[in-house]
């Protein structure tokens, strides 16, 4: 499971739900304040909310303390203020409150607490809660392993757009696991995964191409996508991009290139 420090973190911005304007007004000028780099502003103007049960307001300085911006770090606070918000059915803090129970990062290490707070999430359409949780009855980590049940999470999340689910939903299609085995569908998957840039998904998908695995084998395409993933540190494809460049020759290979420069512009823009 990805660890608890390396896991997304953003600021609450919206000021829809807010319960007063004077409220709203406060956490605008927070915001405007730690977009400034003022953190000790921020912290003047959110602290107040929070104390008077503003969720986003206490996810906010969950942040803060997780980052050591404004306050010094500490994770036990950064928890205890995420646990306030999860509690009012914020599901950011509780998918950051599930993220700190799986890496026992200010809190003891509990998978099941983890995964109660990952469902409740989940249940509210949060993508990354419903991967991480999928991961967890994948891996059978602090429960039964359950490739369906993972199966069925990686297609909500993978719905949105979420590229890692994508890719995970792809390698269960390409192995037979929690579904039958599908390699049309497979592919599917990691497109839509490697279209986004994801490099293990970009590999994968080079590697199909390479074999004739769900799809025609075509070299230029398998050397377009491994080349993107090797482009981004991937060993493998790194290996697998040498085997292409000899298979397709200097013609081929060039047209290849400037499809890898086209793709990252457009991914740049």
């Amino acid at each position: 499971m990805t660890q608890h420090r390396n896991t997304s973190r953003w600021l609450w911005l919206s000021l829809a739900l807010l319960a007063t304007p004077a409220g709203a007004a406060d956490f605008e000028k927070g915001w405007r304040a730690y977009q400034q780099g003022d953190f000790a502003a921020a912290l003047a103007e959110w602290k107040p909310l929070a104390d008077l049960g503003n969720a986003r307001a206490q996810y906010n300085l969950g942040v803060m303390y997780d980052q050591g911006r404004g306050v010094s770090a500490d994770q036990a606070k950064a928890v205890d203020w995420w646990r306030k918000a999860a509690e009012q059915g914020m599901a950011e803090a509780q998918h950051n409150l599930a993220n700190a129970y799986i890496a026992g990062d200010g809190v003891p290490q509990d998978y099941a607490l983890a995964r109660d707070w990952l469902a409740r999430a989940a249940e509210k359409g949060l993508a990354r809660s419903q991967y991480s949780l999928g991961k967890l009855y994948e891996t059978g980590l602090g429960l039964a392993a359950d490739p369906a049940k993972a199966h069925a999470l990686y297609l909500k999340a993978a719905g949105q757009g979420y590229d890692r689910a994508q890719y995970n939903l792809g390698k269960m299609y390409r192995d037979g696991v929690g579904a039958e085995r599908d390699l049309a569908q497979a592919i599917l998957w990691f497109r839509k995964s490697a279209e986004q840039g994801y490099a293990r998904a970009q590999a994968a998908l080079g590697t199909r191409f390479a074999r004739g695995e769900g799809a025609p084998r075509d070299d230029a395409e398998a050397l377009f996508w491994t080349s993107l993933a090797a482009s981004q540190g991937d060993s493998a494809a790194m290996e697998n991009r040498k085997v292409l460049l000899q298979r397709v020759g200097a013609p081929v290979a060039a047209q290849v290139e400037e499809r890898v420069k086209a793709f990252k512009a457009k991914r740049a823009e």
